[in-house]
């Protein structure tokens, strides 16, 4: 795992003096070593966290003939089998690393070498004859990889922060981004806050070449159209031998290895088989909070049954103080307190191990929130229930359900006086319409219209008006209705905020994250699963539980899910984090930041106090925000 930058069009001198900057900019990412190249026209820089051969594997790795050049970001798992198969054709390997596996298949293969590739990556390769950069990125979008176009030269880096030591292009906001950002607090897409910089998008190449670029798509999540041939217990022996090869492959490593446990049933499955597979007890971690309903206990009993060496981390109102230092490392702002549990763990795991497997991407790919249920029970609801019904008995019943009966992600937040609206009938009013998007993003919003309408300043507001859009939710309304659902959150939830958030917290503390849940192969085969495989009668990862039946005690394989609850509105109360927000969202600072009116946020903080836990999250994302325009934008 490691950090990667560079710059395409400058003279050797400026060039090797801008990279050098950038690379410093990401030494949290590969602290162990650093490389740079540089001649006229191109500069590459890389920082080095060494996995694989630690005595090998140096970057910038150029082919024997000098002719291509490689940095590169990730891990390829198959890369023993891709060795052997081109040793069989005659080359010769000078290292042990999987990075010169992916130099000379890049080197035989060109872009049809990503077809072939297992793994988690990033990566430029520069071919000096033809002059010629390709970018690529993995297939699920688990190492970012950013870029600009700037007027004098082409810019790339792993982090954001790295473009920021180019002056030379305009760091104009992108507002629907803030829109974006507010709604789901997170941005999607390949356009982030700051207008010019781009993601490539997962599963894309990119190639640059003068000032002509070129990008294709080489793989996306599967449209399921056919049938279901198999049973139930031939897709269960199906997934537990794709996920114990998953699991397998994400072992490989010269360096220790652990992994976080929550006492969940995605993390539990994912330790039971790793402790299948190695001789050693495996180094688990899990975070809490003293809190009643923490995870601790559950995370405890799942360690001491499956015989780990496991730490708990304890997160205090006091760690909320690190929230600066996360935005510095998030590039993009993340209005979930979650990060600031994860971003602990992560350094705690660090005096341990360099490896760490997470869970990530069960949910995702097995349907395991509860959204997907509400998504798909509304869906079925408007197909079948005539509107008459709906607009006339249904609806009219449910409003007079007390608000204290439901989960506050159904209700409007009070100071907008709509105490006795719910969100979930807003839903269900547009769930007929088709537009999946929009009733994900209805079911999942943070602010929503009627919160902006109320909060932007009239210039903010016109200013949004008059620009387009530049992201449009990518889903593919092809194959059953479900797996509609899942791939809407597939293409932004999963890739723009869970992963995004997994690889900035772990490598701030130059620490690897893998996740076995994402090898492509078993997505590939997830998308291919009947729903009822997936969600049957409300109960979701129906599959995913019957496999833990047989690896975990039935009680811990069917322990209910439990949402990660950070109570964050403890931290509101610590008086440095009380400064911290008078400061950042005080009058004088909104005002001048011009996106909102200071007395609606004025408005905010005094209804806050009641400790709503809507208005408590809006708050925080208001701040997470307003640090990072702070960070990257006026420096």
């Amino acid at each position: 795992m490691c950090g990667i930058c560079g710059v395409v069009g400058l003279d050797e001198e400026e060039g090797a003096q801008l990279v050098n900057r950038m690379t410093a900019s990401i030494h949290h990412r590969g602290p162990d070593e650093t490389g740079h190249f540089a001649e006229g026209g191109i500069a590459l820089g890389h920082k080095r966290l060494s996995i694989i051969d630690l005595g090998g594997g140096h970057q910038p790795m150029r082919t024997p003939d000098g002719r291509y050049l490689l940095v590169y970001n990730g891990e390829i798992y198959n890369y023993r089998e891709l060795r052997d198969e081109l040793i069989a054709e005659g080359v010769a390997f000078r290292t042990e690393s999987d990075t010169e596996v992916l130099l000379e298949l890049l080197r035989t293969r060109g872009t049809a070498a990503l077809e072939r590739l297992n793994g988690m990556f990033a990566f430029a390769l520069w071919d000096r004859e033809a002059r010629e950069l390709l970018l690529a990125r993995d297939r699920i979008g688990i190492k970012p990889l950013y870029y600009v176009e700037a007027p004098d030269c082409f810019l790339f880096a792993s982090e954001t922060k790295a473009l920021l030591h180019h002056p030379g292009w305009d760091r104009a906001i992108n507002r629907h981004a803030i829109q974006d950002y507010l709604a789901l607090r997170y941005v999607p897409g390949n356009r982030g806050l700051l207008r010019e910089v781009r993601r490539l998008a997962p599963g894309h190449w990119m190639k640059l070449r003068g000032r002509k670029l070129e990008i294709e798509r080489y793989w996306s999540p599967p449209i399921h159209t056919g049938g279901y041939p198999k049973s139930e217990s031939e897709y269960l022996d199906e997934l537990a031998e794709r996920l114990e090869a998953s699991v397998r492959r994400r072992l490989i490593s010269d360096v220790p290895v652990g992994a976080y446990l929550s006492g969940g049933l995605d993390s539990s499955v994912l330790v039971a088989l790793m402790s299948k597979q190695v001789s050693q007890p495996v180094k688990t971690f899990s975070v809490g909070f003293g809190y009643e309903h923490d995870e601790l206990s559950e995370a405890a009993a799942t360690a001491r049954l499956l015989g780990t060496d496991h730490t708990e981390v304890t997160c205090r109102a006091d760690d909320v103080m690190l929230l600066p230092e996360i935005v510095h490392h998030s590039d993009e702002p993340l209005g979930d307190a979650i990060a600031i549990p994860m971003f602990k763990l992560a350094r705690e795991a660090k005096k341990q191990v360099t490896v760490i497997l997470t869970g990530e991407g069960a949910d995702e790919i097995f349907g395991g929130y509860l959204f997907h249920k509400v998504l798909w029970a509304a869906d079925l609801y408007s197909r079948i229930v005539p509107s008459g019904v709906r607009r006339r008995v249904i609806e009219p019943l449910a409003s007079l359900v007390p608000a204290s009966m439901l989960n506050l992600a159904f209700r409007y937040p009070a100071y907008l006086g709509d105490r006795g609206k719910l969100k979930v009938l807003d839903y269900l009013e547009m769930a007929g319409s088709g537009d999946l998007d929009q009733g994900y993003r209805h079911l999942i919003s943070l602010f929503d219209k009627r919160d902006t309408e109320s909060i932007y300043t009239a210039d903010f507001e016109e200013q949004l008006r008059a620009e387009s859009p530049q992201w449009q939710p990518p889903v593919d309304f092809e194959g059953p209705r479900f797996d509609q659902l899942l791939r809407l959150q597939f293409g932004h939830w999963l890739q723009d905020n869970m992963l995004l958030r997994n690889d900035k917290m772990s490598m701030a503390h130059a620490i690897e994250g893998r996740v076995p849940y994402l090898d492509h192969e078993l997505v590939e085969f997830a998308f291919r699963l009947p729903r009822k495989l997936r969600l049957r009668r409300m109960t979701g990862k129906y599959i995913l539980r019957r496999l833990a039946e047989r690896v975990l005690p039935r009680a811990t394989a069917q322990r209910r899910k439990m949402p990660f609850y950070v109570p964050i509105e403890n931290y509101f109360q610590h008086p440095d984090f009380v400064e911290l927000m008078e400061d950042v969202l005080g009058e004088k600072s909104v005002r001048q930041r011009g996106i909102f009116r200071p007395e609606a946020i004025a408005q905010l903080r005094q209804s806050m106090h009641a400790r709503d836990f809507l208005l408590v999250k809006q708050a925080f994302s208001l701040i997470t925000l307003e640090l990072w325009f702070r960070g990257f934008v006026d420096g």
